[in-house]
């Protein structure tokens, strides 16, 4: 018998209910029947039910009740088994990084400056749990009769201890300083603990003592699952997978003929285990560990945390918020999170509920609701798309990598090619009129059409600078940015661009006007500059952002809003002067913003990011524009609701989740 007839033959066994030996590495850094999880005055649009990574799941016995966490408080809750999910928000801003439900009705969640929380009514609210420590803690585990022992480990060697299901705890120090970054338990005398160096801590009599071992070698171990009272599977780095039978004291290296980063174990019972990497693949074994076959997923997902709660019934978390689920035992994962996970590169909003967003992959969403809902819509290009632009209710065009342009004349509802003339990456785009238009891009490209995008034609600009992103105040006068500072001009309708020299390093992303007179340009390392003369001249503001600016929208004369890295919202009332951070839902990196007044505000980023405002923005001062700022017409065909013509019947992500049958 082959090793994979075996492990099928293995996998096919009797069902089992057990759910104790579960546990998964995590990432250290102190809603449709899908609810948008809303705080702090946003709420996601896209993924839903939010986008954040998730870094642990975990369901009771009775495969209904389940808890998904993450950073930025996120907490997730389902009753029926995760095609539905909740926001059950804790009092706590701490990042939150294990979870483990004891019951239907009792759980308990750690995370960073000393966090541990429990429920005793599903979720409805959260308790802090008493204790002494402040350290971060990265994993829980509770095993025992009625699940009431508990354990949670974190930095600086932190190890605490539960006897009443996690409303109390102790320390029991496994005298070590290392940060201890996985636990699992067996009983309340048997528990492994892992270690960021790649040590695991074994102890078999509750704590009292420990004995430290190196599963893997010189490699470093990521996390454990503990099967017995002396009995354990421990994995790691490089496709480390072993096994120990004597509390530690030894381990038999499995080989998996893989070399990807193991990140996430858990076993149902002593035999059935499952196994997430790095390359996305699940790995599955039958008896005991000693023999793992590999299932892949699509779209090869970083899965950071896996929970089976039997043979059969399991649930994944990952990055950019996925969570998906099988019923089959691991051999194949749907996908309980909705909507895009590719990157979202720019938005565009024709009024307060007709959108669109490009993104790479050559993606583009429509939206007829303010982004209730967004969805696909077939682009005939595969390239990373990186700007849209929309000249009136019915012609638009997006632009992206290798000379990519497409081209709209019915709202977004389809799309065709557009001649560029050029195989240079395009980053920035914008119409001057429904025939005249500009495109820019890498190497100091600068492309005109005057067919309305359907041909174009390179302009000479003197510089060989990637060009960022472009805008228009009149029919003649426009600005290009772009890297190590670079700022050109046109005053002929794009005929000639001169430099404008700034004195910067830095890399200019967006540029936007309010008016005819006021504009703004950011950068990396919070670069901003500032124009009252209509692009000719350009001011420098000293501001304390130091983060990596990569869009802006003026208005108002005066005001501006721009996002950046780790979920920089940052707005600006006098001109630039002084500027004011946002709280946000959200670490992503930001690359889209568009304002159209109160709380009409859409931000886009990285992993398919969309969040609106649900309040108005600080300070309260703030103008609203009711129209687009520049190149006003109200002679411009209006927008339109619009479906796609081209419907999109495979978005190339894992296959929707349904409802298994009931028996």
């Amino acid at each position: 018998m082959t090793p994979a007839e075996r492990i099928s033959s293995l996998l096919s066994e009797q069902r089992f209910s057990a759910s104790f030996f579960c546990i998964s590495v995590l990432v250290l850094f102190a809603a449709t029947a899908l609810g948008q999880v809303s705080a702090r005055g946003w709420v996601w649009q896209n993924p839903l039910p939010q986008g954040n990574q998730l870094t642990a799941i975990h369901f009771a016995s009775d495969k209904l009740t389940g808890y998904a966490v993450g950073p930025n408080r996120t907490i997730l809750r389902t009753r029926d088994g995760g095609f539905s999910w909740s926001a059950s928000v804790g009092s706590d801003d701490a990042v939150l990084n294990g979870v483990f439900a004891r019951d239907p009705r009792q759980a308990v969640v750690v995370g960073a400056r000393g966090t541990i929380f429990f429920t005793e009514n599903a979720g409805s609210d959260w308790r802090p749990s008493r204790h002494d420590s402040r350290e971060h803690f990265y994993d829980v585990s509770f095993s025992g009769d009625g699940l009431k022992f508990g354990w949670a480990v974190g930095s600086n060697g932190a190890v605490l201890r539960s006897a009443d299901g996690g409303q109390t705890w102790q320390p029991a120090a496994a005298k070590t300083a290392e940060q201890l970054v996985a636990v699992s338990s067996f009983s309340e005398l048997a528990a492994a603990a892992v270690s960021g160096e790649g040590n695991v801590h074994f102890t078999t009599d509750g704590g009292a003592a420990w004995t430290a071992s190196r599963p893997c070698g010189q490699l470093a171990a990521t996390s454990v699952a503990v099967l017995g009272e002396k009995e354990a599977v421990a994995i790691g780095r490089s496709g480390c997978i072993a096994r120990t039978t004597d509390g530690g004291a030894t381990w038999d290296r499995v080989n998996a003929y893989s070399r990807a980063d193991m990140l996430s174990v858990c076993f149902s019972d002593g035999k059935h285990g499952s196994v997430t990497d790095a390359n996305g693949a699940v790995w599955l074994t039958g008896d005991g560990g000693r023999t793992w076959l590999p299932f892949t997923v699509r779209t090869d997902p970083r899965l950071g945390s896996i929970h089976m709660a039997d043979r059969f019934t399991g649930w994944a978390v990952g990055e950019n918020g996925l969570i998906i689920r099988t019923d089959d035992g691991g051999y194949s994962w749907q996908r309980l999170s909705e909507g895009g996970r590719d990157d979202v590169n720019d938005l565009f909003f024709l009024d307060d509920r007709v959108g669109i967003a490009a993104g790479s992959r050559g993606r583009l969403w429509l939206t007829n609701d303010g982004g209730e809902r967004w969805f696909p819509v077939f682009s005939g290009t595969a390239a990373n798309l990186h700007s849209v632009f929309f000249f009136d209710g019915l012609r638009g065009w997006a632009v992206g990598d290798k000379g990519t342009i497409v081209r709209t004349i019915n709202g977004g509802a389809s799309w065709g090619p557009g001649v560029a003339g050029t195989d240079a990456d395009l980053f920035g785009v914008v119409f001057v009129n429904e025939r005249v238009g500009f495109a820019v891009g890498s190497d100091g490209t600068i492309i005109r059409t005057t067919s309305a995008g359907a041909y174009w034609e390179r302009i000479e600009t003197g510089t060989r600078a990637w060009l960022e992103d472009v805008d228009f105040i009149n029919e003649r006068v426009g600005v290009a940015v772009g890297d190590r500072g670079t700022v050109l001009v046109t005053q002929d309708g794009g005929e000639t661009w001169t430099p404008f020299k700034t004195n910067l390093r830095e890399s200019l992303n967006s540029i936007s006007f309010a008016d005819e007179k006021n504009g703004v340009i950011v950068g990396s390392r919070g670069a901003i500059l500032v124009t009252e003369d209509g692009g000719l001249s350009w001011r420098s503001e000293e501001t304390p952002i130091e983060a990596n600016l990569f869009a802006v929208t003026a208005f108002a004369s005066r005001s501006a809003i721009a996002v950046g890295e780790n979920g920089a919202v940052v707005i600006t009332s006098d001109g630039g002067r002084t500027w004011a951070s946002q709280p946000g839902m959200t670490n992503k990196l930001l690359q889209a913003v568009v304002f159209r007044g109160g709380k009409n505000l859409w931000v886009g980023g990285s992993g398919g990011a969309i969040l609106k405002r649900t309040e108005n923005l600080s300070p309260s001062g703030l103008q609203s524009p009711r129209v687009p700022p520049i190149l006003r017409d109200g002679t411009r065909t209006r927008p339109v609701l619009r479906q796609p013509l081209v419907p999109v019947t495979d978005d190339g992500d894992i296959e929707p989740a349904r409802r298994p049958a009931e028996p």
